[in-house]
């Protein structure tokens, strides 16, 4: 009878030190602990203004190759103006300006 008690409790002992050792990494230094990395958010980038036409009091304008007029989507923002040399961008009431020409102009 003893000899039963004592190998269900060495089988025992065994079973948990097993669970133990797969629960961490035994080359890890002492007290080590993994970081968990951060999520990553993604924001889309910003579409690329490549020309604006305007004709009779309506424009158009080319954004990363794609014609959108004012109310269109792309690439998550919300074409809300287009002026003759710009567009504004919405997106969660953020607005963005694309320009076809920097501000600093040398002449």
């Amino acid at each position: 009878m003893v000899k039963y008690i004592v190998a269900g409790l060495v089988l025992s002992c065994l079973f948990f030190a097993v669970t133990v050792q797969a629960q961490q990494d035994p080359t890890a230094p002492l007290g080590w602990q993994k970081k968990t990395s951060p999520a990553i958010i993604s924001i889309p980038r910003l579409p690329q203004l490549q020309s604006v036409i305007c004709d009779n009091h309506r424009c158009r304008a080319t954004l990363n190759g794609h014609t959108v007029t004012v109310g269109s989507h792309i690439k998550g923002y919300r074409v809300s103006q287009i002026n003759d040399s710009s567009v504004i961008l919405t997106r969660n009431q953020k607005q963005w300006q694309l320009s076809l020409f920097t501000a600093n102009i040398k002449q």
